[in-house]
């Protein structure tokens, strides 16, 4: 049986044949070795020992699913609500408040007309009629 190291060695000249830029792997005895006792255990005896048992629930059901994500829900809306409404009047505020000077900027003005037309109707009839109440007295 062949050693593990001269098998290596010829399948790497194998792969430097089919592959001429590749570089040579270098030699099993650079290695690092640890080659140092290491003593795992600390001086003192003070590991952390596991106090309280962790009860893992059992999985939902398809209803307590449901009423963990509706809880779930209204506890994000609830969270956001503020800043939405926050952003909308925000929006709203920079958005609308020219729209709405220049549509109450034109009804003023449509509504400036009407008065005056309905002013000038009532002043010529009431004109009118002192006329012809005059003609009949007269």
């Amino acid at each position: 049986m062949t050693e593990p190291d001269d098998l290596l060695g010829k399948a790497d000249a194998l792969m430097a044949r089919h592959h001429p830029g590749r570089a040579q792997a270098a030699p099993y005895a650079e290695i690092p070795v640890l080659d140092e006792v290491v003593d795992h255990l600390p001086a003192s005896d003070d590991l952390p020992l596991l106090t309280e048992y962790v009860v893992v629930p059992a999985p939902l059901d398809e209803e307590q699913t449901e009423a963990l994500a509706a809880s779930v829900r209204a506890a994000v809306l609830a969270e956001l609500q503020p800043r939405i409404d926050a952003l909308i009047d925000e929006r709203l505020k920079d958005g609308l408040a020219p729209l709405v000077e220049t549509l109450f900027d034109d009804l003023r003005g449509k509504l400036q007309l009407v008065a005056r037309e309905v002013l000038s109707d009532a002043i010529r009839a009431a004109v009118e009629q002192e006329l012809a109440r005059r003609k009949q007295n007269g």
